[in-house]
């Protein structure tokens, strides 16, 4: 139902709308555009999403995304949004923006670490950057930058675009109270956190959701870590035997969402219209991070008040011991990777060192503060 929605909306954008600049970016995900006189839009391009109608969100953030491009452009430039693998396979989305073939992707960066490994340090890394601290580093720090330097060898341009929000640690069988609960854990995770948690003694694997669902009943798996609490409802996971639900995620407390588009298409574009695709990501970043808190929120208070899921926090212990193999494996990528990977892993650090600080100062204290019991409202 949600695809044939949006082929219909497809249909129906054909023509160019009329609304203001100021509304497409307020209204979001609630405005619907005017016709305004049909109109041959001077460019048609098409995006390509990771996350089709099953996912919650991301395949409407994209809409959302291409709407507001459609609009504040008065119809010059109409984007059509495709889920994955419906104009070429989804690992070969980099490649297709790349050459041409598709004009934009809405991903993560992380998705392309094979082809180049230092792509996962644009998404998040294991102890790195809040999504507040992230846009720090993209936007005053030379992230973006660097960014567009390991994308300029694929021919694309990178735009945040959105997120996932902060993440869990995951759903375990049993209780996690200490260093000796990890060790020899079959533990499901992905990216950095699998040589994390191989270091401190668990067997870290990487599996679909079907095969953590299979792996579970078959009683092959103790724990694992999809997403986070809107996700995690929307799948189920609380159904699946581990009712244990630990944070915090020392490897995703963000997960930045990325706007790819083809470069040399992008830099033909006129000036107004590029600065047109810049702003509409940007507003989708906002809205998309205020999005994802909103929807764990609610989400973690249905999972522990309608199903009971008993909320865990993970030991100092835990949690020391994680950040010690998590600063080994940064500084084995750094060592191993690229003339890049260096350079962007020192930018990274030095980005971290700085927004740290003032985090701890301003809204770690204020959290430590608000959670003292005192009378409120």
């Amino acid at each position: 139902m949600r695809h044939q929605q949006l082929l219909t909306r497809r249909r129906v954008l054909t023509g160019a709308i009329a609304a203001s600049t100021t509304a497409a970016v307020i209204l979001g995900a609630s405005y619907r555009p005017r016709l305004a006189q049909a109109q041959e839009p001077e460019f048609r391009w098409r995006m390509v999403s990771r996350w089709n109608e099953d996912f919650p969100d991301q395949l409407a953030a994209a809409q959302r995304l291409a709407d507001r491009i459609t609009a504040m452009s008065a119809g010059r430039l109409l984007i059509e949004v495709f889920p994955p693998d419906e104009l070429v396979p989804f690992s070969e989305t980099l490649n297709a923006v790349g050459d041409g073939t598709i004009e934009m992707s809405r991903s993560l960066s992380y998705d392309w670490r094979t082809q180049s490994p230092v792509l996962e340090v644009f998404t998040v890394i294991p102890y790195g950057l809040t999504q507040n601290e992230m846009s720090a580093w993209i936007h005053y720090l030379g992230g973006q930058a660097l960014w567009d330097e390991a994308y300029a060898p694929f021919g694309v341009k990178a735009f945040p675009a959105g997120s996932l929000g902060a993440q869990s640690f995951g759903w375990f069988r049993h209780e996690i109270n200490g260093l000796s609960d990890v060790e020899g854990l079959r533990f499901r995770t992905t990216g950095v956190a699998v040589d994390v948690m191989s270091r401190l003694g668990a067997t870290a694997i990487i599996m679909g959701l079907d095969e953590i669902r299979l792996a579970l009943q078959a009683d092959e798996l103790d724990g694992f870590e999809l997403v986070g609490p809107l996700v995690d409802l929307h799948f189920g996971l609380h159904e699946l035997g581990a009712p244990y639900y630990y944070f915090p995620s020392y490897n995703q407390p963000s997960g930045l969402v990325e706007l790819v588009v083809n470069r040399t298409q992008y830099e033909a574009l006129p000036t107004d219209l590029q600065q047109i695709v810049a702003i509409a990501a940007q507003a989708e970043y906002e809205q998309g991070l205020a999005e994802a808190n909103m929807g764990n929120a609610r989400a973690l208070n249905t999972l522990v008040n309608q199903h009971q899921v008993q909320v865990r926090q993970l030991s100092p212990e835990v949690l020391a011991a994680l950040g010690n193999a998590s600063g080994e494996a940064i500084a084995e990528m750094r060592s191993a990777g690229d003339e890049m990977m260096q350079r962007t892993i020192d930018s990274f650090l030095s980005a971290r060192q700085i927004l740290m600080n003032w985090s701890q100062a301003s809204e770690q204290s204020f959290l430590n503060a608000r959670a003292l019991p005192f009378t409120y409202g």
